[in-house]
């Protein structure tokens, strides 16, 4: 069902000490569409919300992955 569904770029950023780690790796195995598996080394599932040195570890891989997966291109001119 993932194979068929998503269509979308995909970043999946876990934690290496998530207890959901297999999830993640899972559905990145399953994805078809571009994406990137980003594991933070010491990071815990909930350590992604409110914990400074997590969250912009994942910002800063966040970022260029968007912007190259997603930032508008310009109308072919051919």
């Amino acid at each position: 069902m993932v194979e068929d569904l998503l269509t979308q770029p995909i970043l999946v950023m876990a934690g290496s000490e998530a207890g959901s780690l297999w999830m993640s790796t899972e559905l990145h195995g399953r994805a078809r569409s571009p994406k990137k598996l980003q594991i933070v080394e010491g990071g815990t599932h909930m350590d992604f919300y409110d914990v400074p040195e997590y969250v912009d570890r994942a910002v800063a891989e966040a970022t260029p992955f968007f912007t190259e997966h997603l930032a508008a291109k310009p109308a072919d001119q051919s």
